[in-house]
């Protein structure tokens, strides 16, 4: 039988047990030719998935199948029946330190990083590529270690697997506030941002970049990202230090040149994807018919992806209308914290309600952290998402819906869209993963990824090449930087300084402040906390010249109403109080709960991120201009902290990418240290929750919940 026969003959619900021996002969046959090994191994992971079927001759021969295409952790639960051959071969795949056994692809790479050896491996999803960085730890062998990874959530999910593992032999450190320490191993496990904040990190062994990927700034929507990751990692690389980047779905890589590594490109997988393609139209009542349609007849855990939060919230809506509810204790009592918490016309609110959860950049870190908790034990059976939750974080998902195919407002491409695939199934928990993709999917093509500081060109962003020695830049990027210092009214030290914002923005900053102070208008020199009329001032500029389309996709357009976000905020009554006032001020053609999602994508991308770094932009620039007027600068330092950590004490507001909601965080600073977060953690972990007054029963399971994985 071909491959097509024997895959659907293993997914038919009346197959009979009498029948597997054929089947696995058949299979037999494509592992043992080189040219269909891959269809082999994928029809292996479908046996895998029927194995109930096997009587114990079966089970042998299907033990033997899984060692000849290297799936070797598939082997534990037939261990009892596997020749002696197939057991030594899996003992033969545990790395050392580690309680885990490796497949063929895993050990490939081990052996090779364990060696000395640089990788740049591309595989998909449910390979296992962060288990290496576990491994490599476990060895020793590195004091000191730097992973570096795009998101929050990814290093939350890092943080705990590693505590779970490392937790006596690592000092873990995620946080700009904690310090090295000399008694243990000490993995920094950061954002591309935060690496280019420490000054600790000179004297690294080794370091990993996962989703390598984005270094390519044609390949991220937020390009002042993708330079920052080109400068951790350059950064990083100049150590000498060996290194392992990881991602998915690439074909080559440019620019790496000066450095001596493998790339390692691979169709390996450890799971089957059944792909159902629908080619809806985008618009009309096709699409959403069709989900309600599946979503009643699927089963198992599913996540829908769709374009934005926008669409998220829609989709969450037509589920409620679609399926029956499926609201355990868990879903009750979470839905009831949010409206008590945030606002009860909140569309999240309904939706765990339901039974459903919802998962996009308006949801704050900690619920986000929440909602994947609870769809990962089942409570919740649909997560409706975007991208925040598709890049790397792992979920139980049985299905991928993909409603969009778009992200933000831009299709998506083959590579994005393989990677919402690879998020259907899950090695050892769902052997076949279903997607089924609504509209028709991208055109399949090979990715490049091209590294910018080892192929420049003139689209390299100078704000990247201000960053670099001279020695570092081509000749034709080193008339660039040079025409652009020499032109500039600011000087080098600045514009390097303000490397996220372009010289030319920068000076026309630079002349905006020049006129104001010649013309005695001094509201921009403050220190500490402002006044209004000086927040105010500073926030004209942010808005006019700096983060201007950013924020008024947030419904910011002018100074006066970004310092109005800012002052509500600091009251002492904090984001309730603050979502309070925004759900006072919708207007009779807007939806509260849209205007909610937005309130916290302020919080999130212009609060506590965007508006601090834009902030020492300004103080930087104010600084050198009213020093060359012989003028007193200002000193804005203590309220970009003070915004950055929600006007809480820094250790306080940290817990929230702990998985602790900033308003149950409050609760608890009385039992914490406030400045010192390994104090803090070391408090929390100790905290005997039943000493602590007026927090409800959700309450304490949640802080119990993150208790056990710090």
């Amino acid at each position: 039988m071909n491959y097509r026969q024997l895959r659907d003959q293993l997914g038919q619900e009346d197959l009979q047990s009498s029948k597997m021996f054929e089947v696995l002969g058949q299979i037999a046959g494509h592992v043992n030719n080189k040219e269909t090994h891959n269809q082999g191994r994928d029809l292996v992971i479908r046996a895998l998935a029927r194995r109930d079927l096997c009587g114990e001759f079966e089970t042998r021969v299907l033990a033997s199948l899984v060692r000849n295409v290297g799936l070797y952790p598939y082997l534990s639960p037939m261990l009892e029946s596997v020749e002696d051959d197939d057991f030594l071969a899996y003992e033969l795949h545990r790395p050392d330190g580690l309680d885990a056994v490796f497949h063929s692809l895993q050990a490939r790479i081990y052996y090779q990083l364990r060696s000395g050896s640089n990788v740049v491996l591309s595989a998909s999803t449910s390979v296992g590529k962060s288990l290496l960085i576990d491994a490599m730890v476990a060895l020793g062998k590195f004091k000191k270690v730097v992973v570096v990874l795009p998101t929050l959530a990814l290093i939350d999910e890092t943080r705990k697997r590693l505590a779970s593992k490392f937790r006596e032999r690592c000092h873990l450190i995620t946080h700009p506030t904690q310090v090295a320490r000399s008694d243990k191993i000490n993995v920094y496990v950061l954002t591309q941002e935060r690496v280019r904040h420490r000054i600790d990190l000179s004297n690294i062994d080794f370091f990993v970049v996962d989703e390598f990927y984005k270094l390519d700034f044609r390949r991220d929507d937020d390009k002042q990202r993708a330079i920052e990751l080109n400068l951790a990692f350059h950064q990083l690389a100049t150590t000498g230090a060996q290194f392992y980047l990881l991602g998915p779905n690439v074909q080559s890589i440019k620019g790496l040149d000066k450095y001596e590594f493998h790339f390692i490109p691979s169709d390996y997988s450890t799971v089957a994807v059944d792909v159902v393609q629908f080619d809806l139209p985008s618009r009309g009542d096709d699409r959403p018919n069709k989900l309600a349609e599946l979503a009643q007849l699927i089963e198992g855990s599913t996540l829908i992806y769709c374009q934005g939060p926008g669409s998220a919230v829609k989709v969450g809506r037509r589920l409620m209308r679609s399926v029956e509810p499926n609201n355990p204790e868990s879903c009750a009592a979470t839905a009831h914290w949010m409206a008590d918490n945030y606002h009860p016309e909140w569309a999240a609110v309904a939706a765990v309600q339901h039974g459903i959860g919802l998962h996009h950049g308006g949801i704050p870190r900690a619920l986000q952290q929440h909602m994947v908790r609870m769809f990962n034990d089942g409570s919740l059976k649909f997560l409706v998402c975007t991208s925040t939750l598709i890049e790397g974080v792992n979920t139980a998902a049985k299905n991928v819906i993909v409603y969009d195919r778009r992200r933000n407002k831009n299709v998506l491409d083959f590579f994005t869209y393989k990677n919402i695939q690879g998020r259907a199934g899950r090695m050892g928990t769902y052997f076949v993963g279903k997607v089924y993709m609504l509209e028709k999917p991208p055109v399949d093509d090979d990715v490049v990824v091209e590294y910018p500081i080892g192929e420049q060109s003139e689209e390299t962003p100078l704000t990247l090449l201000l960053q670099l020695d001279d020695d570092e830049l081509s000749d034709f990027s080193k008339s660039r930087v040079e025409d652009a210092i020499k032109n500039s009214f600011l000087s080098a030290d600045t514009l390097r300084l303000n490397g996220s914002v372009p010289p030319d923005i920068q000076n026309r900053i630079a002349g905006i402040v020049y006129q104001k102070f010649k013309s005695g208008d001094v509201a921009l020199v403050w220190s500490g906390f402002p006044k209004h009329f000086q927040l105010i001032a500073v926030c004209e500029i942010i808005v006019n010249e700096l983060s201007g389309p950013r924020l008024n996709d947030l419904g910011i357009s002018s100074g006066r109403q970004l310092a109005w976000h800012l002052s509500t905020l600091s009251q002492a009554d904090g984001i309730p109080g603050y979502l309070a006032e925004i759900a006072r001020g919708t207007l009779a053609h807007q939806v509260v709960s849209d205007r909610i999602d937005e309130a916290l994508k302020v919080i999130r991308n212009v609060i506590t991120f965007q508006f601090p770094r834009d902030l020492m932009v300004l103080d930087r620039i104010i600084s050198e201009v009213a020093n060359r007027l012989e003028m007193a600068g200002p000193n804005y330092s203590v309220y970009a902290e003070a915004t950055e950590n929600l006007f809480l004490p820094p250790a306080i507001a940290a817990l929230e990418e702990y998985g602790i909601p900033v308003q149950i965080a409050k609760k608890l600073s009385a039992y914490l240290h406030e400045y010192d977060l390994d104090r803090t953690l070391d408090d929390l972990r100790a905290l005997d929750l039943g000493k602590v007054e007026n927090l409800s029963a959700f309450e304490r399971t949640l802080v119990g919940s993150v208790q056990s994985a710090i």
